[in-house]
């Protein structure tokens, strides 16, 4: 018979909310929130529009918001694995490859065409190297001439190595499977060399991509970059997909000079799927992407309390939203049935209603309110999360908080509740602070469009 120990150990490591996100993973424990309304499935729109592009002269491209650990990473790589047949799917992971703090146009470019390579390379097309050199050597040029450092140069075998992508290959969905996903380039060695690698980062300062934009100068980087999709899709005999995951976690002024202040990730050859961040997304400025991209679209948290009330009566206790909830127990229960336990014998339902409350219908952190509520019952000795060790859980969690929710957060939250909306202006790095770390949250339905306070916040205020 199991100890504890052996019992939750395995279940333990399948609720982990931090790390790279995983085809397997997502192959088996993805829950489409809208399963049931394809209409309103992200996953769905995303790939309806995709394959309606197909063959249009101007290829697809849009991004996708929501708060950090909201599940856009799994939306993206489920969406890659059901384009397989139909597209050349390439992953690029702009959080392991870049600085994203510092990163600008030249080095998202940059690492595009690698990952491009990379991944043509990982399947054995047998991309022509010297289509990739090209596109180094344009950079390498660039940053020579306007950052004058002339000795500036670019070896594409050790930028490669600092490049994570990955490419999905539908030869297992022709015999009914998911789609295979294959480590690029020189990460078959193992991702413990990826970590090791320091990111791509050119130093090219801000102000040159204007520079950039001047017709020559894009037409030899652009240029460099759609000959090197062009090739893959001539030897994949298939149109290209670039998923570009990562950028949300840079901040909103970066996600404004990427996505809206300039037209060069819209301007690769190919489909284009870019993930930007939240506070972006709540800005005025947000909606000159529009101009720019085909779709700029959120994934929303499933709403697990009822629309709460502004004014006077935002502090009212929250109703629970069963729909909300229920999409959270899915997420618990696939989790679990992959060791062929249900979800009623590992935590009793009262207890997960808790924890699909107090996580706000963040999935992150439900894996995380999961995770730490399995680890005492480990301790304990005991087979089943209850209702105390996931209160427990759940208070632990609240503890951490506090400390760092300052008076400035604290009624700039109270204001946000207050009025229903952001205030801006002299508040917004406040805000833009609080809707990054969780401690605010945006949901959004068929009809409506709202904030709430996390509900480990709420109780603090």
């Amino acid at each position: 018979m199991d100890t504890a120990q052996d019992f939750w150990r395995p279940i333990i490591n399948d609720f982990n909310p931090v790390g790279q996100i995983r085809p397997d993973e997502v192959a088996r424990f993805f829950v489409d929130r809208k399963e049931k309304d394809p209409n309103r499935s992200r996953v769905q729109r995303l790939k309806r529009s995709l394959l309606n592009s197909k063959g249009q002269v101007k290829p697809y491209k849009a991004l996708l918001t929501g708060h950090v650990g909201s599940g856009k990473s799994s939306e993206l790589m489920r969406l890659g694995q059901e384009l397989a047949n139909d597209y050349f799917v390439v992953w690029f992971d702009a959080e392991m490859s870049l600085a994203t703090e510092t990163a600008n146009h030249f080095e998202v470019l940059l690492g595009m065409g690698l990952a491009i390579h990379a991944t043509a390379e990982a399947v054995r097309l047998k991309p022509d190297k010297r289509l990739a050199r090209k596109l180094l050597n344009s950079l390498s040029k660039f940053v020579a001439k306007h950052e004058e450092r002339d000795s500036f140069t670019l070896n594409l075998d050790q930028v490669l190595k600092q490049v994570f992508a990955i490419t999905f290959i539908a030869g297992a969905g022709a015999v009914g499977g998911p789609p295979a996903a294959v480590l690029a380039g020189a990460f078959a060695v193992g991702v413990n060399e990826v970590l090791k690698a320091t990111r791509l980062e050119l130093n090219v300062r801000d102000e040159l991509v204007k520079t950039l934009e001047l017709p020559p100068n894009r037409q030899e980087v652009i240029g460099a970059l759609n000959k090197i999709i062009e090739e893959t899709e001539r030897k994949s005999k298939k149109p290209m997909l670039v998923i570009t995951d990562g950028l949300d976690k840079i901040s909103a002024a970066r996600a404004q000079m990427l996505f809206a202040g300039s037209a060069l990730l819209a301007e690769p050859a190919s489909a284009k799927l870019y993930s930007a961040p939240i506070e972006f997304y709540h800005r005025l400025i947000a909606g000159n992407a529009t101009s720019l991209f085909d779709e700029y679209t959120m994934l929303p948290n499933p709403p697990v309390h009822q629309r709460p009330p502004t004014g006077e009566h935002w502090r009212m206790e929250r109703s629970p939203n069963e729909d909300g909830l229920q999409i959270m127990r899915k997420v618990v229960a696939r989790r679990l049935t992959a060791h062929g336990k249900s979800a009623a014998e590992i935590i009793t339902p009262a207890a997960l209603e808790m924890l699909s409350r107090a996580s706000g219908g963040v999935m992150r952190e439900l894996i995380g309110y999961f995770r730490d509520a399995a680890t005492s019952a480990q301790l304990l000795g005991k087979m089943q999360v209850n209702e105390k060790i996931a209160q427990d859980a759940i208070d632990e969690r609240q503890l951490q908080i506090a400390p760092r929710l300052n008076v400035d957060y604290r009624k700039a939250l109270r204001q946000v509740l207050e009025q229903g909306a952001l205030s801006g202006g002299a508040q917004e790095n406040l805000e833009d602070n609080l809707l990054r770390s969780l401690y605010l949250l945006s949901y959004q339905d068929e009809k409506n469009f709202w904030f709430d306070a996390h509900p480990n916040v709420l109780p603090l205020l």
